[in-house]
């Protein structure tokens, strides 16, 4: 079935500094029904990293019609966004936040040096006829534009922008139950990308994964239902110009390794079965045969990937 999606373009702050952001928000159907979004995040700015880039503008071909909302948006220092690129990602993980805030508050915010209040009349005209506000709403600031409730969050990142997703801990937005797509994750050149910071990101992701495997874990041993465990799926081309598909599997050993261990140091311990069976139901791996970092010509195997491994998910907890 063909949805109808509307798209917004328009400029967000950063919470940081107030820098202004370019980003394009879809809206999928008719009216302001909660479900589920996903945020795509692009590769390294320096090195031509923008919202438009192929791998991201497949994912939204494929999933903007099956959400409720999608935001697409670029970093500092790439695009139309203001501000430069910052040498750990520490800035750029404040943009990302931002966005993920109005996802949150169920709240749009314009950028006010970007967008007038005619604008944003506009913009409410434009959104009451869709039927996503009802006719007698009465919201005229630039920071409160509605959006639709969120069920369940993609964080769709690739190469640089998979850094930055797997740096949000889930934790800290538990109305957003989030879930990680990571497209070919940089692990091998992160000192290039987050300088003294490379194993704050390598840690912080290890503790997405040990956490959610323990909370299932937990879950299955007591027949309990967890409120939502966040799931992390890795896709990677076996010919990557940055990272060996040898080095992915050494890495994804040693994550699911390091699992594990934190599962058989809870109290009480957790039986060697379940570890198995939680660690394996966080952590997925997809691996695409002959393809590079660019995935050119290859970006519908990665959007398949996606697809078929979150589309289930969106059901569970």
């Amino acid at each position: 079935m063909l949805v109808e999606t509307f798209e917004v373009s328009c400029f967000v702050p950063s919470r940081l500094d107030g820098r202004a952001l370019e980003a394009v928000v879809a809206l999928a159907g008719r009216g302001a029904q909660a479900g589920p979004a996903v945020v795509y995040i692009h590769p390294y700015p320096p090195l031509g990293g923008q919202l438009r880039n192929n791998v991201a503008l497949e994912l939204a071909a494929r999933l903007d019609r099956r959400v409720t909302v999608s935001v697409t948006f670029n970093l500092r220092g790439a695009g139309r966004s203001e501000g430069r690129t910052s040498w750990t990602g520490a800035s750029e993980q404040e943009d990302l936040r931002s966005v993920l805030d109005m996802l949150a508050a169920a709240r749009l915010s314009l950028h006010p040096r970007f967008h007038s209040s005619a604008d944003c009349k506009s913009l409410l005209a434009q959104m009451r006829a869709r039927g996503f506000l009802s006719p007698d709403s009465n919201v005229d600031q630039l920071d409160a534009v509605p959006l639709p409730q969120v069920t369940h969050t993609l964080l769709c990142g690739y190469s640089y922008g998979a850094m930055l997703a797997a740096s949000i801990a889930s934790a800290d937005y538990p109305q957003l139950k989030i879930d990680y797509a990571l497209v070919s994750y940089p692990c091998s050149v992160l000192w290039a990308l987050a300088l003294q910071r490379r194993g704050w990101y390598l840690q912080r992701l290890a503790a997405t994964i040990c956490d959610a495997a323990a909370a299932y874990a937990v879950a299955l041993a007591t027949n309990s239902v967890p409120a939502h465990v966040p799931r992390m799926l890795f896709v990677a081309g076996t010919a990557d110009n940055f990272t060996s598909i040898a080095a992915y599997d050494r890495w994804w050993i040693q994550l699911h390794a390091k699992a594990l261990q934190a599962l058989q140091a809870l109290q009480p311990p957790v039986a060697a079965d379940v570890a198995d069976r939680a660690v394996s139901h966080v952590l997925a791996i997809a691996r695409i045969t002959n393809a590079d970092h660019g995935w050119l010509r290859r970006e519908s195997e990665v959007a398949d990937a996606v697809v078929s491994w979150w589309t289930p998910l969106q059901s569970m907890p």
